[in-house]
């Protein structure tokens, strides 16, 4: 019988940080989960670790692989859970009862579950909050919390996995497009979720560029009509411009169904030009 959730996490060479994630999910007082782990063929003790530990439901592989978003995608195939939890190794869940907290949303049929986080940094902690509604806006700008956050495993049937050619903003671009341009459905819970370890590749200052232009490229695939030159940077400034483009961005945050439509025409668009150029 499936279980409710599958906990998935990717390792590399982070042996100790691994040892806190699982000795965190070990210890949960609600215990209907799947535990992954993914570890990219370590060169330090991380298998060793994974095998010092007995607690049921534990699965686990060590193969090489060729990035964060391709070793998440191998856990996605291994999963059986009705929900999905990415918590890679160094991340941690903020206590036994985080999970038996919410156990009863995950009796629901939301798409997806967002819960509060910690990012911890050296010597500080600052907790994020999800709002309580997912305004497309706040999509653009803004990331929703992978490791506080349940995501209903048939999404990734639905819309596919995570794209492996993006290196850092995959999780991103994936709820974009699952709730920004098709509209499931989302809910938030106070209850803080995890502590997530900001030491990590999205997190360091150096890979800013990185994002921003991996972002970029995003936005330009999904609406090649609108986002198509430098001047459209004001995306990242929460939509502060009052040009025709932000109205119809706005358009489309307040209407679901042109949200729809929108989808449907920009897809219509795309296949097109790729028509018009293979015809050439």
């Amino acid at each position: 019988m499936a279980k409710p959730l599958s906990i998935i996490t990717i390792n590399y060479n982070n042996a100790d940080g691994l040892k806190k994630t699982m000795d965190s999910i070990r210890d949960q007082s609600w215990q209907e989960f799947e535990h992954i782990v993914v570890d990219g063929y370590s060169t330090d003790n991380s298998v060793e670790i994974i095998k010092s530990y007995t607690y049921k439901n534990l699965d686990w592989i060590s193969e090489p692989d060729t990035g964060i978003y391709n070793a998440m995608n191998k856990g996605i195939d291994r999963a059986n859970g009705k929900y999905l939890l990415f918590l890679n190794s160094g991340d941690i869940l903020e206590s036994k009862h985080s999970l038996s907290r919410v156990s009863n949303l995950l009796r629901t049929e939301k798409s997806i579950i967002s819960g509060n986080i910690i990012f911890k940094k050296e010597n500080s902690l600052r907790v994020r909050q999800h709002p309580e509604k997912i305004t497309f806006s706040y999509l653009v700008g803004n990331a929703i919390s992978h490791p506080s956050t349940f995501i209903k495993r048939d999404l990734f049937k639905t819309y596919g996995k995570y794209n492996e050619n993006l290196k850092i903003v995959s999780d991103w671009a994936f709820f974009l497009k699952v709730l920004g341009l098709n509209n499931e459905t989302y809910i938030s819970t106070s209850e803080i979720i995890s502590v997530f370890d900001a030491t990590g590749i999205s997190s360091l200052k150096e890979n800013l560029d990185q994002v921003n232009k991996e972002r970029t490229q995003v936005l330009e695939q999904y609406f090649p009509t609108i986002f198509n030159n430098e001047d459209d940077r004001y995306i990242f400034n929460k939509f502060i411009s009052n040009t025709k483009r932000f109205r119809y961005f706005k358009i489309i945050e307040e209407y679901p169904l042109f949200r729809k439509m929108t989808t449907i025409i920009l897809s219509f668009i795309v296949s097109m030009i790729k028509l018009f150029r293979l015809s050439k």
